[in-house]
């Protein structure tokens, strides 16, 4: 099960979150389902069979239903499970199956979107989709990592996490190798063996990819967005820009026009 397609659903209409309760042995094929569904059995058991592979769906293993999948589904033990059906372009095959650890807090979101659809307040559909992608987020956050870091990875971890924060900030390798408990020399090294460009590089290539979004947008002039990501001019903005990207920002721009 590749869960990174869902990285790229896109949730355009929520139709209902409900709860619903289901008796042993009842069932229902469905062929080409129209729209998508998460749905957590919290009490009870049932059985998904696509083509042969089966998925169980109960507390602790929580499913999605695509679009456009044919399956054939059985409650092999009553109970309840709430389900949210939603609108999405992207379409597959194959059913998504989890395992959760924290029951009680996916339960909690599944409850207050419906709750709160129940209520029909102001701005739902906005807060349902908001409330949809939660649960989306909780649950592809529940996969097992398909590879742990290396030592060498953990070690450069913390100095990844401050220029994700400070990107638009002075940053030294002097500051960088102390955080990871480096000598300078050192973690310039390791940190160019990972992640195949220095710390200098990286550090431009994470702005110069804050400028090309900031440059489609009305976020400002030229001139801000340089100062914004931590240029002192718009000459060694626009210097830097060009060197990464092969055009001036005001190139970029333009092209961004056409």
């Amino acid at each position: 099960m590749d869960v990174d397609i869902l990285s790229n659903l896109v949730i355009t209409k929520v139709y209902f979150a409900a709860t619903m309760y289901n008796e042993k042995n009842s069932g229902f094929k469905r062929i080409d389902r129209p729209r998508w569904a998460m749905v957590y059995k919290y009490e009870g058991e049932t059985l998904y069979d696509v083509d042969g592979k089966q998925y169980l769906s109960d507390r602790e293993h929580p499913v999605i239903l695509p679009k456009g999948c044919s399956y054939e589904w059985k409650c092999i033990r009553s109970g309840h499970c709430v389900m949210v059906e939603f609108e999405s372009e992207l379409t597959c095959p194959y059913i998504f199956g989890f395992q959760v650890t924290q029951s009680e807090k996916l339960l909690r979101l599944f409850k207050k979107m419906e709750y709160e659809r129940n209520l029909k307040a102001p701005m739902i559909e906005q807060e349902s989709m908001r409330d949809a992608y939660s649960i989306l987020l909780f649950l592809t956050k529940s996969e097992p990592k398909k590879y742990l870091p290396t030592e060498k990875q953990r070690k450069i971890a913390p100095t990844l996490d401050y220029i994700a924060r400070c990107y638009n900030t002075k940053i030294k390798n002097d500051e960088l190798a102390a955080m990871a408990g480096l000598s300078t020399v050192y973690f310039r090294k390791l940190f160019t063996e990972i992640m195949g460009q220095s710390p200098a590089d990286y550090v431009q290539s994470v702005r110069i990819g804050k400028a090309k979004e900031m440059l489609q947008s009305d976020y400002g002039s030229i001139t801000d967005i340089a100062f914004s990501l931590g240029y002192l001019n718009i000459y060694d903005f626009s210097r830097v820009f060009k060197k990464y990207v092969g055009v001036s920002p005001k190139q970029y721009q333009e092209q961004l026009r056409h």
